[in-house]
């Protein structure tokens, strides 16, 4: 037997506030997590360029001269400081809040919504619905009428609405909160979360492999615009030796005969002498005929070993215990947050299931009673 439509649409409710709780949670996490992986780069982020400038490439450092050491130095510190308030604003122009004073996003569902105003209308014995509950005001045009209207009168005089805009207050500078109601939008809020974090990191790692690259530090023939599309990958053949170096990358770069086939290392080939590893040991893992060919052609100018900085969320957990325990709650939070999606998913097709067979009583009492 079907179960009651107000039943299922008060265990929905019921899932959407738990949806809400588990939503400040969630962002109370992360917020807990940007700051600890803020604190964690400016340890990890700063150690790793140390190897790079002394065990790596110990001459170009010591080519530079005071000043320009210490600027290559400020400008690493800044570049690491202001990565929390960088993610932040990151996560803020997709209309996510981290800080509890601003989780507009996260709301409480009002009490009439539009699926009850619906089940109101297929129990009530008109089907209509009641004068009185139809809003008064409805000639009052909507915000986006006026500012239609207001952008047609400027128009005609050569003006519009972002020249009336103070500087910086253009209308397509910040999106507004994301509302999350359901599990689902839960969902989709936390992968987008996952997503501007692994972007953040690796915008900064290419901020200090620029730095390191405009210093001479690494050699200008990195080509960076390649590297940053690797660094996007999060190809594990571009993870660094955690034992050894972590967060330093080792790329071999072939010098092409032709521009357009340019590549940084490893290209998608099956060619043994083409791959590109990452640490001090892996070319123990060619073929000896690879690796003659290879350091033949290195020696011939055709191949060149370069080191980058690559910081992966990986890594950084799995270096810092407390941000480790951080994501170990995030992880706790996500499977309790698929248990909700999996039971509201389930009391969503009951709730359709219930509606049809309501409108189908409805309408076959009506002809019942109209052959009568």
């Amino acid at each position: 037997m079907t179960r009651s439509i107000p039943k299922i649409r008060e265990q929905l409710t019921q899932i959407e506030n738990q949806t809400a709780i588990l939503g400040y949670h969630f962002a109370a996490t992360y917020d807990q997590y940007a700051q600890r992986l803020g604190q964690i780069l400016q340890q990890q982020g700063v150690y790793a360029v140390y190897q790079i400038c002394t065990q790596i490439y110990p001459d170009a450092f010591l080519q530079l001269d005071y000043n320009p050491r210490h600027k290559f130095q400020t400008q690493l510190r800044m570049a690491i400081a202001k990565f929390y308030e960088q993610l932040l604003a990151n996560l803020e122009k997709e209309g996510i809040f981290l800080d509890s004073s601003r989780q507009e996003q996260i709301v409480q569902e009002p009490e009439n919504t539009p699926e009850e105003t619906e089940e109101l209308i297929l129990l009530g014995s008109d089907g209509e619905v009641p004068e009185e509950e139809k809003p008064e005001d409805s000639n009052i045009p909507d915000l986006q009428e006026i500012k239609d209207f207001l952008s047609q009168a400027l128009q005609k005089e050569g003006l519009s609405l972002e020249m009336l805009l103070p500087q910086g207050m253009g209308s397509t500078e910040a999106k507004v909160p994301t509302v999350i109601k359901t599990p689902e939008d839960l969902q989709k809020w936390h992968l987008q979360v996952e997503k501007i974090l692994h972007r953040s990191v690796v915008a900064l790692s290419m901020n200090i492999n620029r730095l390191l690259t405009a210093s001479k530090i690494i050699p200008p023939n990195l080509p960076l615009h390649i590297l940053e599309m690797a660094l996007q990958s999060e190809d594990d053949r571009l993870a660094p030796n955690r034992e050894k170096m972590p967060h330093v990358v080792n790329l071999l770069i072939e010098k092409a005969q032709k521009p357009e086939s340019d590549n940084v290392s490893p290209p998608p080939t099956d060619q043994g002498e083409d791959d590109t590893e990452n640490d001090d040991d892996d070319d123990e893992d060619l073929s000896p005929e690879a690796l003659e060919e290879l350091i033949h052609r290195s020696k011939r100018g055709q191949i060149s070993r370069l080191t980058a900085l690559n910081l992966r969320l990986k890594d950084l957990e799995f270096a810092d215990v407390n941000l480790g325990l951080i994501r170990k709650q995030i992880h706790t939070y996500l499977k309790d947050l698929n248990k909700l999606e999996k039971q509201y998913r389930q009391l969503e097709r009951q709730q359709v299931t219930a509606k049809a067979e309501l409108a189908w009583r409805s309408t076959w009492q009506n002809q019942d009673n109209g052959g009568a």
